[in-house]
């Protein structure tokens, strides 16, 4: 039996008023068998708190409508229920959010014993089907979905532009092409979106605009299981000039800096034995910058509101990038990070015979490759680099700035007219965002077996540049 909660307008009410008086409201029969079970989300695979389970009379749908809330652990429970045919639905706010609503269950009661009947949101796979349909839907396809909110009061944006970008590889005529993906859609009166087709396993960037208001650029992995779910906020921020002294004024990098009202927080970890990092520096891309205290601790203000970008490095530790939401009461950050040397071990274990193995693909790409430029272990050599950075210096579209925080960053000619600073692959696993001090320390000179440059356009898939600069690539002896 098919039954939708929104098309019950009693249902409709008592879900907008409090739980406390609804259960006031709802008296209890004295006699009668118990209903419960658990309510499991689907989609992050765990029980859902806080969901409103809701028992009707299916043959007196004006009865009144008994209500319970689920638990930390998804538990109901009805107590004292008359024989009976019954309908068991629940709402929550995930449910709007993922644009597929659950379908109530049929529940007889008899009165011979109690009754347990577990309810879920729908599955991926249903929502997929449901929002983009079973025909155009693949089995390597995703689906993104969310809501665009205002982070001062969380009201929903109507109309805002939703894009979704990401890279897809083409097998034509025996050769190896790539089409850069942007699909685009608007939010409705709720500030629901949906985007089908991106890859399942892949990267793709998300971000949303209205006129003047714009989310950062956020790069997100989609799950293998081809269903990602992320809001987006609106935020304030205004643009004041960076400290630039020392970076050349046609450099074409950051020049300003993104300021605003919010205010951010949390602790930095080591992932091994949770140790605090004392130093680490935090900060919102293009935005304020701090560092951490003995406790690990850290607190941001001035900060743009909305949805942006935190960027977190410590001295040898695999560097941290995660997209935030500056909104009003937002809850702490805890960030853990792995250290460089654990994240490139775990490389090489994986790998069979993995330094051979390595330069091989080096050299294979070096003979083969049109787009990129190369660096053998001997070519780096004869330069007599003090600092890994000091080879950039010698390669023509290259150079050493100073971004808005006065790090000195490799910057790179971009496919505009500016400049704009390269993606750094180390020995395959991307480290977006390192400044040249941290390349310095993570890889001396001595230590390079080979360097690859390409364009965004003309790097390999597996150095993929969704951020439409560039890449080095960096493979260690």
């Amino acid at each position: 039996m098919i039954f939708s909660w929104r098309s019950f307008g009693l249902l409709t009410a008592l879900a907008a008023t409090p739980v406390a008086a609804q259960r006031a409201a709802v008296p209890r029969p004295a006699a009668g068998v118990t209903v419960s079970g658990v309510v499991f989300d689907s989609l992050a695979n765990r029980p859902l708190a806080a969901a409103l389970v809701q028992l009707v009379n299916a043959d007196s749908l004006s009865a009144a409508v008994p209500a319970s809330v689920t638990d930390s652990l998804g538990r109901y429970e009805f107590d004292g229920v008359p024989a009976g045919r019954y309908l068991l639905g629940f709402l929550h706010p995930l449910i709007d959010s993922i644009g597929v609503e659950p379908k109530a269950r049929e529940v007889r009661v008899d009165g011979t014993g109690n009754v347990r009947r577990d309810l879920a949101l729908p599955g991926a796979n249903t929502i997929r089907v449901s929002l983009c349909g079973a025909a155009a839907v693949a089995d390597s396809d995703a689906v993104i979905l969310g809501v665009v909110r205002h982070a001062s009061g969380g009201q929903a944006v109507d109309s805002a532009v939703v894009a979704a970008e990401w890279i897809e590889m083409f097998l034509e005529r025996g050769r190896v092409s790539r089409n850069r993906t942007i699909r685009q859609v608007r939010t409705g009166e709720s500030g629901w979106f949906s985007i089908c087709g991106p890859p399942s396993g892949g990267t793709i960037q998300l971000s949303a605009s209205r006129g003047t208001d714009t989310t950062a650029a956020l790069e997100l992995e989609v799950p293998k299981g081809g269903f990602l779910r992320r809001d987006l906020f609106f935020g304030v921020a205004r643009v004041v000039r960076a400290d630039t002294e020392g970076a050349a004024s046609d450099s074409g990098v950051m020049q300003h800096r993104l300021v605003g009202d919010g205010r951010l927080s949390g602790t930095v970890v080591a992932t091994s034995g949770a140790r605090p990092l004392a130093g680490a520096r935090v900060g919102i891309l293009n935005g304020p910058q701090t560092r951490t205290d003995e406790r690990g601790a850290w607190t941001l203000t001035g900060v743009p509101t909305g949805t942006r970008t935190l960027e977190v490095r410590a001295l040898a530790h695999y560097p941290v990038s995660l997209p935030v939401d500056v909104v009003d009461g937002a809850p702490p950050v805890p960030i853990s990070m792995l250290t460089l040397q654990s994240v490139l071990d775990t490389v090489l274990v994986t790998a069979n015979r993995p330094g051979n193995r390595r330069l091989i693909d080096f050299l294979q790409r070096r003979r083969s490759s049109g787009t990129g430029r190369f660096l053998t272990g001997e070519e780096i050599a004869r330069r007599q680099p003090i600092y890994t950075s000091d080879l950039f210096r010698t390669i023509p579209g290259f150079r050493v700035d100073r971004d808005g925080n006065g790090q000195e960053i490799l910057t790179m000619r971009g496919n505009g007219a500016g400049r704009c600073q390269p993606t750094v692959f180390m020995n395959g696993m991307s480290m977006r965002g390192l400044s040249a001090g941290e390349v310095n320390s993570f890889l001396r000179p001595n230590e390079i077996a080979g360097i690859e440059i390409y364009s965004a356009a003309g790097a390999p898939m597996q150095f993929s540049d969704l951020g439409g600069c560039g890449v080095i690539v960096l493979w260690s002896r």
